[in-house]
C-alpha cells in the first residue's frame, strides 16, 4: 500500500487567502505570500493552491500568486481555478506548478485533460470530481453553484479514459465543516479505478484521516483544520504515525 500524502490546501479569492463553508461564505483569513513562506518552513509533501472565485468571476488563478508560490516553496505544489486552455495549464508548469487541478472545465471538456496529459503527463492533471452531497451521484460545477448534466460515476470513468492522474474527491455538504470527509463517495470511486485518490472537504482529525484511508484514499487535502485549530502538518502527521499509519515523510 502506497504512503498516505498529508496536502495542505490553500484557498484564495485571488489576492488574499480566504476559508468559507459549502463552497461559500468566503473570509480573509491571511497573505498569500505569508502562508506560502510559512508552509515552506513545515515538512509537508505538497501543496494545493485554489482559486474559489475565478470561475464565478470569469477568470482564472492569477499567474504572478503562482510565481510567489515558486519562489518561496521547495516542495511540490497543484494550483487550479478557472484554467481552460492547454495554453494556460503551460503557463502555470512553466511558472513552477507541478499540476494543475481542473474542476468545470474537465466537465464541459474532458479533452483538456487528454491534451494536458498528452503533453505533461497523466501524473500533472488532477480532476476535481465535486460532490453535491455526501453520497450523491450529482456533480457540481462553477465553484458549487450548478449541477452538471453527469454523474459522478460517468464524469470520473471519462477522466480516467482521457488521462486523468488523480482524482480530488470534494463534496459542498461537507466543505469547511470538519466533520469527516465523504467515505462513501470515496469508496465508491475507489471501486471502479485504480488512480490515486485525495480525499478532501471535512478533515477535523485524525480519525477522519484513517476513515478515508480505509475507504481507498490515497491523500488528505487538509484546509479548515490547520487555519482553525491548533493541529499542523507535524502534529497530525504525528498522530496518524502513531495510529499506525504508514505516511510519505517521517
Amino acid at each position: 500500500m502506497s504512503k498516505l500524502r498529508i496536502i495542505p490546501t490553500i484557498l484564495t479569492d485571488g489576492m488574499t487567502v480566504v476559508k468559507g463553508k459549502n463552497f461559500n461564505n468566503w473570509r480573509t483569513v491571511g497573505n498569500v505570500q505569508a502562508i506560502a513562506m510559512l508552509y515552506a518552513k513545515r515538512d509537508v509533501d505538497e501543496l494545493m493552491f485554489l482559486d474559489v472565485t475565478a470561475r464565478k468571476n470569469g477568470n482564472r488563478i492569477s499567474v504572478e500568486l503562482v510565481k510567489i508560490f515558486s519562489n518561496h516553496l521547495n516542495i511540490p505544489f497543484s494550483v487550479g481555478g478557472g484554467i481552460n486552455t492547454i495554453e494556460e495549464a503551460t503557463e502555470y508548469f512553466r511558472n513552477g506548478a507541478e499540476k494543475v487541478v481542473l474542476g468545470t472545465s474537465a466537465v464541459q471538456n474532458p479533452d483538456l485533460i487528454k491534451a494536458i496529459a498528452s503533453k505533461f503527463g497523466s501524473q500533472a492533471v488532477i480532476v476535481s470530481v465535486d460532490l453535491q452531497q455526501k453520497g450523491s451521484e450529482s456533480i457540481m460545477q462553477n465553484s458549487g453553484t450548478t449541477v452538471a448534466e453527469i454523474t459522478a460515476t460517468e464524469f470520473v470513468e471519462i477522466s480516467i479514459s482521457n488521462g486523468a492522474g488523480e482524482l480530488l474527491i470534494q463534496n459542498v455538504e461537507n466543505d469547511g465543516e470538519m466533520k469527516g470527509y465523504d467515505t462513501d463517495t470515496i469508496a465508491s470511486i475507489r471501486a471502479i479505478t485504480t488512480l490515486p485518490i485525495i480525499a478532501s472537504s471535512g478533515c477535523g482529525g485524525a480519525k477522519h484521516a484513517i476513515q478515508a484511508v480505509e475507504a481507498g484514499a490515497n491523500a488528505i487535502a487538509v484546509g479548515s483544520l490547520f487555519q482553525f485549530t491548533e493541529e499542523t502538518p507535524k502534529s497530525l502527521h504525528r498522530d496518524l504515525e502513531m495510529l499506525g499509519i504508514s505516511l510519505r515523510r517521517s
